[in-house]
């Protein structure tokens, strides 16, 4: 080969409508995929074809069925009530039943058109306005503005149901009177929980539909996790457990989900503070608050729920060793991916405080992290 040709790298790309070569390392194994979804590209990281075919018409998927329930709702047909209400009320409070499905799936559904809408409609004109052009930082604020409506929006319903019980700044509230005030759930909580059951199984589909990113194992663990302790402390009636500990797990996620918005739109100086202030936040909240409260289910909850009160000496009681014990292993599980990701979050302080770098989230950074060509 001659010498001028010699530093040409097979994988190019040519773009003929800036009339320019642009040179880019070989893909990794999970090679990305663009698909057309209304005005804007989706880049995925492979191409399975069911998952491709979610990703083009997740909206109208989405629409058809919430359409089709609404309009047998108006028409009387029994079916799509579970659908839309709670059910199995006893009094003026609710009891867990089989009906809750129908109102998580019916959720599933409403998260993902609403997620559609705004990150293909909505959010992506925010960035516009700014100037910004690249096409890949518009796909990150699009994906972080969603989680991040969503989470200031549920975190705010949740803390006003927190705000309003009796085991609000109590850890003893949460096991006091086992299990006989905590089978019947006030309406607020019950629909709290199945909506982020909802919430969280929506996640699982979304981080396949998204541009895959370094640390999507610990992520799908991550959610795999969550969505197992949302629903064995339903099932188990520990709902007052995992309502706070849903609050305190969350609440860290909105100082990150902003600092990425604003560092996507230019600005460098407001996303370092918002980053310190997210990391002082972590540790307060999903390790000292976290391990805190696994404490207290063998040192305020033991005392609170005499043996008497236990699996099987008492109806619908599962408080017993091996079935706390077995979901303590599983909040030990999710403490390492946490204690994983924290690692992380130390190495971006260090390029700031000692390199005097910015703070950049090297968490869900994608796999290839190469930039995306400026948007027309």
């Amino acid at each position: 080969m001659e010498d001028g040709a010699k530093d040409v790298d097979p994988v190019a790309v040519y773009s003929g409508k800036t009339a320019r070569l642009r040179l880019r390392r070989p893909r990794a194994a999970a090679e990305k995929h663009r698909v057309a979804v209304g005005s804007r590209n989706v880049v995925l990281s492979t191409r399975n074809p069911l998952i491709v075919w979610l990703a083009k018409h997740e909206l109208t998927l989405s629409f058809v069925v919430i359409l089709c329930v609404r309009l047998s709702h108006w028409l009387g047909l029994a079916w799509a009530h579970p659908w839309l209400h709670i059910e199995h009320a006893r009094g003026t409070r609710y009891v867990r039943g089989p009906h809750d499905l129908w109102f998580v799936v019916n959720w599933i559904f409403q998260i993902i058109a609403a997620r559609a809408v705004m990150l293909h409609h909505v959010l992506p004109l925010v960035p516009r306005y700014f100037g910004v052009r690249n096409a890949r930082s518009c796909r990150r604020f699009g994906e972080t503005g969603w989680f991040l409506c969503y989470i200031l929006l549920s975190w705010s319903i949740g803390f006003g149901i927190w705000r309003d019980s009796p085991y609000y700044m109590n850890t003893r509230g949460m096991y006091v009177d086992y299990p006989e005030d905590h089978v019947l759930m006030p309406y607020g909580l019950k629909w709290y929980y199945l909506v982020q059951t909802a919430f969280w199984i929506s996640n699982i589909y979304t981080i396949f539909v998204e541009e895959r990113r370094k640390d999507h194992v610990e992520m799908l663990t991550h959610h795999v996790v969550t969505i197992a302790l949302v629903l064995l402390s339903y099932h188990f009636h520990f709902t007052r457990f995992g309502h706070v500990f849903m609050l305190v797990m969350d609440f860290p996620d909105i100082f990150l989900s902003a600092a990425k918005l604003i560092r996507y739109l230019g600005n460098e100086m407001l996303p370092n503070i918002l980053f310190g202030l997210f990391t002082v936040s972590w540790v307060a909240t999903k390790h000292y608050l976290c391990i805190k409260m696994m404490l207290s289910i063998w040192t305020e909850g033991i005392v609170e729920v005499p043996l008497e009160k236990r699996y099987p000496l008492c109806p619908d009681s599962y408080a017993s060793y091996p079935i706390v014990g077995f979901m303590w292993a599983i909040l030990c599980v999710l403490q390492t991916v946490l204690i994983y990701w924290f690692v992380m979050i130390l190495k971006v302080l260090e390029k700031v405080l000692v390199k005097g770098e910015d703070a950049e989230d090297s968490r869900s950074d994608d796999e290839d992290n190469d930039d995306d060509s400026q948007q027309p």
